[in-house]
């Protein structure tokens, strides 16, 4: 009893001290209290905004070929198509892969129009290992590349992996396949567009022989805090010191060793960049599953996040952000993340602290748009080389509204792919 007294004042004065030096750290850094705060508050929502890579890497098109070989580009505005019609697959068991040997141009053209089938396309090539990883199968031979999935709707036996590049032909063997749950989704409400598949410049396109007229929309955005990224870029969670130079357009965090990340004020874009990684060759492969898991780190909002684009050049993963189910452009210059990892052991993150939450009531009207190759023709009237012209793509630009800083407007327009890089068709002919 008498020991207990005797501790007891010792315990309340080392408690006070404690309680002082604490209060006397928060005090004198209140900047290290608010980033640790910061990070604690963000966790939870991180790991609900992130998405399995089988989502992420779903087909960005589908086009239905029906029985008189009629061609229309679907889109289901109230849920993601192609994850409708991976769960209507769900149950089908893929076996055995052939490469289709002697396929001429005009037999690549036919596998891509076939009359019943369901065409699912990819803005960029992957390999038979996502496909596997998408749809859940353990098909071999899985460093096959190809950027087009054909399902026939009257033979259950077969899909076919198509490449545009090579214009290779996959044939993969089914079990337990019935296509009566993809026809129900063919009898749904769908946004559908009339298109005929042709050729341009190296690839398959879905040309619209008409012009379109495709809905505006405006979006609430979230701008994610400068602390929240140098958190998990440069702290890794860990009480880190973190030093900031401020310039005339932005500002460089670093965490003075081999990371630093640079945020430009104005048009609110990112870059990061390590020179720490370790020094190594990636597959196509690992780099696309490299560049998911970077995606996944940074913390950006991944709800309608989808892999757009792979340059083998300057080993560049890209991905954009996807509304009605288009793409956007203008989020940032490379979209809404740009993953770069070199061989030398660097990487490089480009990407947007701007993100979509919610849709918001808009005056916009409709906007009509020409026709694919009345586009063409206006371009090369204008004095560009058809040649020139990598891809043409119906998406949406984003641009700040002049209603609310708080607001994006999402206006459709034709974006074109001209000597490497997208840009808006009506720019390009000012």
């Amino acid at each position: 009893m008498k020991i207990t007294k005797a501790l007891l004042p010792v315990g309340l004065t080392i408690a006070v001290v404690i309680s002082v030096t604490l209060s006397a750290l928060i005090w004198t850094n209140p900047a290290q209290y608010e980033r640790n705060r910061q990070r604690s508050s963000n966790n939870p929502t991180t790991e609900l905004n992130t998405r399995p890579q089988r989502d992420v890497y779903l087909p960005t098109q589908v086009i239905h070929t029906d029985a008189t070989g009629k061609q229309q580009l679907l889109n289901n505005r109230k849920i993601n198509l192609t994850s409708e019609i991976r769960t209507a697959m769900s149950a089908w068991q893929f076996g055995h892969i052939t490469h289709v040997r002697d396929v001429s141009h005009q037999d690549y053209m036919n596998y891509v129009s076939q009359k019943n089938s369901l065409l699912l396309s990819y803005a960029s090539p992957v390999n038979v290992k996502i496909f596997n990883t998408v749809f859940g199968a353990k098909i071999t031979r899985s460093s096959s590349q190809f950027s087009r999935i054909m399902v026939p709707l009257n033979d259950a036996r077969h899909v076919y992996l198509l490449d545009d590049r090579n214009q290779d032909v996959y044939r993969v063997t089914v079990k337990d396949a019935s296509t009566k749950r993809l026809k129900a989704i063919l009898r749904e409400n769908l946004f559908r567009m009339t298109i005929n598949m042709q050729w341009l410049n190296g690839s398959a396109m879905a040309y619209m022989p008409n012009s379109v007229t495709v809905q505006s929309y405006s979006y609430l955005v979230n701008h994610q805090s400068t602390d929240y990224f140098t958190s998990r870029l440069l702290n890794n969670g860990e009480a880190t010191n973190v030093t900031a130079k401020k310039n005339k357009d932005n500002t460089v965090y670093s965490d003075g060793t081999s990371k630093q990340l640079t945020v430009y004020n104005k048009p609110g874009i990112a870059l990061y960049e390590d020179y720490s990684a370790m020094q190594t060759t990636l597959s196509f492969n690992q780099q696309l599953t490299a560049s998911y898991d970077a995606v996944k780190s940074m913390g950006i909002p991944m709800e309608n996040l989808r892999y757009y684009g792979y340059s083998g050049d300057n080993n560049t993963v890209t991905y954009r952000s996807f509304v009605e189910g288009f793409p956007i452009f203008n989020q940032s210059d490379y979209g809404a993340a740009r993953i770069q990892i070199l061989s030398q052991g660097v990487r490089r993150y480009n990407f947007s602290l701007y993100s979509l939450q919610v849709p918001v009531p808009n005056d916009k009207k409709s906007i009509t748009l020409p026709g694919t190759q009345a586009v063409i023709d206006q371009l090369t009237a204008a004095g560009y080389r058809q040649k020139k012209i990598e891809s043409i793509q119906l998406g949406y630009q984003w641009a700040a509204s002049s209603a609310s800083d708080k607001v994006v407007d999402l206006t459709p327009t034709w974006y074109i792919n001209y000597d490497g890089t997208w840009k808006n068709y009506t720019q390009l002919l000012k």
